[in-house]
């Protein structure tokens, strides 16, 4: 186990405004510590834990386990008290290059009102989830600057395309560019071509539409939306689109990006909606472009996001190409 020394200082909020430059962390390399964190659901398979150690360990990184991932606190994994003395822990060691959570689930919005943001621009840090660990990598990234990645958890499917798109993104200083595969699923969702330039902010849908009116909520002008889903049926995910776009937030972003929206489709057509229809009703008359079937989410497929930088998203050909170097 790691030896990390104890910090009491408070909280220190931050202004509700987006940085101007972004906070580019250093690149994982060979030896580094990756910390894993327990920051929302609890994990019950001990086996989970085994594989993303060896997991990480193939990749040549040394894992440490914060003590939260064996912690279980209803269906939390910890109190709020002992997630957030991990993540805070983890940030301040400098022996860790970078933060990884073992699971999604729900729990990391209640961490929120305690964090210190000034942690995350003091030691800017490599940090990657998805499905819960949304609201976390938004809120980093909109109050500090510091670029997030929308990447696997240790539960994902770490299969070669997950791993290979990790490594680009965590791995490699140079420019990153994402080409989609074509699947049978590519012409399933609805998709609207063009091309477009911003930064990403977004991932899963219920997560993102449910920090709307927090101050952790990003700055959606210019930006181009990432989301996913899971066990949604189609008039839930009507119901946060609406939402999404009663706030305004479709008249304000460049571009939108669908991953894969698993287990979202209705009992029976009969008494509801596609999730094609609902797609097109919210976004058959936009002026973004629009690319459907992205590799991300709750799938065996996972590529990383990194939100925060720009790039050019071509609708037209199913490609991502970062401006700038993700990582230093």
């Amino acid at each position: 186990m790691l030896s990390v020394p104890r910090f009491n200082s408070m909280p220190k909020p931050l202004p509700n405004e987006p940085k101007k430059a972004p906070l580019i962390p250093d690149r994982l390399k060979p030896g580094d510590t990756v910390a894993v964190l327990g920051l929302a659901g609890v994990v019950r398979d001990s086996k989970v834990v085994d594989e993303f150690k060896n997991t990480l360990t193939n990749l040549g990184l040394v894992p440490w386990l914060a003590p939260s991932v064996a912690y279980h606190y209803g269906y939390l994994s910890g109190t709020d008290d002992q997630r957030l003395e991990d993540l805070k822990q983890a940030l301040l060691n400098p022996e860790v290059k970078a933060i990884m959570c073992i699971r999604g689930g729900w729990g990391t919005a209640r961490l929120m009102e305690k964090i210190d943001w000034n942690w995350f621009i003091q030691y800017p840090k490599i940090l990657v989830g998805f499905s819960d660990i949304t609201y976390l990598l938004n809120a980093i990234t909109h109050r500090t600057g510091l670029v997030t990645f929308h990447g696997p958890v240790g539960n994902s499917g770490w299969g070669p395309f997950t791993t290979e798109y990790f490594k680009k993104g965590v791995f490699n200083s140079s420019l990153l560019e994402i080409e989609l595969p074509k699947t049978p699923n590519t012409k399933r969702l609805f998709s609207k071509p063009g091309i477009t330039q911003g930064s990403i902010i977004g991932g899963n849908l219920s997560v993102f539409a449910s920090m709307l009116g927090s101050p952790y909520f990003p700055d959606c002008n210019n930006k181009i939306l990432i989301l996913e889903e899971i066990g949604e049926d189609p008039y839930r995910i009507d119901r946060m689109l609406t939402s999404l776009r009663l706030a305004g937030v479709f008249k304000q972003i460049n571009g939108l990006i669908l991953g894969q929206f698993t287990d979202c489709n209705p009992e029976s057509l009969h008494h509801s909606f596609s999730l094609d229809e609902v797609l097109k009703m919210h976004f058959k008359e936009v002026s973004f472009p629009v690319l459907s079937n992205g590799p991300f989410g709750h799938t065996k497929d996972h590529c990383t996001l990194p939100l925060g930088m720009e790039l050019e998203l071509n609708a037209d050909l199913g490609t991502i190409r970062y401006l700038n170097p993700v990582v230093k």
